[in-house]
């Protein structure tokens, strides 16, 4: 290998369960309980087989592509089929324990699996996540640095435009001023190419087994303690795994150090626990190596606004952002509460696994060490 290529083998493990979504939806007619702990997913291609040679193809094709409502268990009966019948054309099951679900009458957000079928974790979520350290470590470090971007986000908070456009020119910028530094010839300072972080290859995660896989249910923790239930259900990688990945710096593009990678983890760490999820009862207080991955972690994990401005004026800004953002949304989900409450937004993004109520998404760095 080329000396200037510095290669590292990296291994986070899940403390809360972790959510890398497909995209798509596992339907409520593709998946049934085979008992309270646990649910089955369906092989759809096995299981018409199955009917086929049992003569109800015509009754699954009805059931399948109608409005019908009732769940898979209920068509079974109707069929005069036991549930251990099929369990060879499970894909694999769940564990949905800790999972408030009517029966049947949900869609679970799908993980994302490689080819083979089985889960992982994409080089592109890894390493956006360490993006987001990275850029909200150095603007805390150094806020000098950031004064003019500071003031310009602040302004254009306020001026309404399009979702998708709503303050991008300013989050380019601060981006632009954390990462693109590289003046390549015949470019402008703000172009991508000019991006340090260009050189920091991030590999997806070695394959995860199917039975790593739990069903969460999304819970709302507020400020007060109350915990609400939501008709959210994810699956998810369960507390306890090790996901194993590569870095590779290139170190004629890029400078940065894991020694650098680690002190910016546990400077987030620390900002966001005392600007955001100390309000909330029952929060860990995080260690230097905790980080949190994946969907369904919450705005102030995926944003710089509070180590951009801090705790107090971050409600403020974050408060304005929801209300230029959410329209009508902004009252029915309480966000005009926020600056009383005490934080924005005024909940905290959790689930259940096993009786326990955990942050989603809460991983901890085990090691980072050269490849040999």
């Amino acid at each position: 290998m080329d000396q200037y290529l510095k290669n590292y083998h990296a291994v986070i493990r899940t403390e809360g369960p972790v959510f890398i979504g497909s995209g798509k939806e596992i339907g409520k007619k593709e998946y049934l309980f085979i008992n309270e702990h646990q649910a089955g997913i369906l092989d759809i291609q096995k299981f018409y087989q199955e009917m086929s040679q049992r003569k109800k193809a015509g009754e699954l094709e009805t059931y399948l592509l109608g409005t019908s409502g009732s769940d898979l268990n209920l068509w079974l009966r109707k069929q005069k089929i036991n549930t251990n019948e099929i369990r060879h054309m499970f894909k694999y099951t769940l564990d949905c324990t800790d999972a408030v679900i009517e029966r049947g009458k949900k869609q679970v957000l799908e993980c994302i699996k490689d080819p083979y079928g089985n889960p992982y974790v994409p080089g592109s979520s890894l390493k956006g996540m360490l993006r987001t350290i990275l850029l909200g470590s150095d603007i805390i470090k150094h806020p000098a640095k950031y004064q003019r971007s500071r003031n310009s986000l602040k302004r254009n908070t306020l001026k309404t435009s399009g979702r998708n456009t709503y303050l991008s020119r300013d989050i380019s910028q601060i981006e632009a001023t954390a990462f693109r530094t590289l003046a390549r010839e015949r470019t402008e300072p703000g172009d991508a190419v000019n991006d340090v972080l260009q050189g920091c290859k991030i590999s997806d995660s070695a394959p995860l087994s199917l039975s790593s896989l739990v069903l969460c249910q999304s819970v709302e923790l507020h400020t007060n303690g109350v915990e609400k239930t939501l008709p959210i259900f994810r699956e998810c990688v369960m507390p306890g795994i090790d996901i194993h990945f590569d870095i590779t710096i290139d170190t004629k593009i890029c400078s940065l150090s894991i020694q650098t990678l680690m002190d910016a983890v546990s400077r987030f760490a620390q900002h966001y626990y005392q600007s955001f999820a100390s309000a909330f009862p029952g929060a860990a207080q995080p260690k230097k190596n905790h980080v949190l991955l994946g969907g369904g972690c919450g705005f102030a994990s995926k944003t710089i606004l509070y180590p951009m401005y801090g705790k107090k004026e971050g409600i403020e800004t974050t408060q304005q952002v929801f209300k230029i953002t959410l329209g009508k949304n902004f009252k029915i989900h309480k966000h005009d509460q926020d600056r009383e409450i005490g934080v924005s937004p005024h909940i905290l993004k959790c689930t259940k696994y096993k009786g326990k109520t955990l942050q989603m998404g809460l991983c901890r760095i085990v090691k980072i060490h050269p490849n040999v």
